[in-house]
């Protein structure tokens, strides 16, 4: 039987401290990323996950399959994954409270001007 994936994380963790770590074009990796729908429209947070199923001794029952979810919508992965861009699980988590909480976010597909507007540390 085939085990699951030992660290689905890797690849974006090495990915955060080297931003030339290789990327395969059909292969998208877990993690967290941003990305935009237009050229100079705000970032969109995406989480990529790795789903498992297992069985009682730890072993694949079935194939994982790579999800994509994008502030609730799921996406395909693969259809994205080279337009993604690695960040921090503490810039993703801001980049979902500014689009909870700034009307302007909500424009995902028009150019925003963020320089225009202040934007605090997380907490302030």
């Amino acid at each position: 039987m085939r085990r699951p994936t030992k660290d689905p994380l890797a690849w974006w963790s090495e990915a955060l401290l080297d931003s030339r770590t290789p990327r395969h074009d059909a292969e998208p990796q877990a993690g967290f990323y941003k990305r935009r729908m237009v050229r100079n429209g705000p970032f969109m947070p995406v989480e990529v996950r790795l789903t498992s199923v297992v069985d009682d001794a730890g072993d694949l029952s079935e194939p994982e399959i790579t999800i994509a979810e994008q502030l609730g919508q799921k996406l395909n992965p693969y259809s994205i994954w080279t337009h993604l861009r690695p960040i921090s699980r503490g810039e993703y988590d801001a980049l979902v409270e500014q689009h909870r909480t700034m009307d302007m976010m909500a424009a995902t597909h028009a150019p925003v001007d963020l320089s225009q507007i202040a934007i605090g540390p997380k907490g302030r």
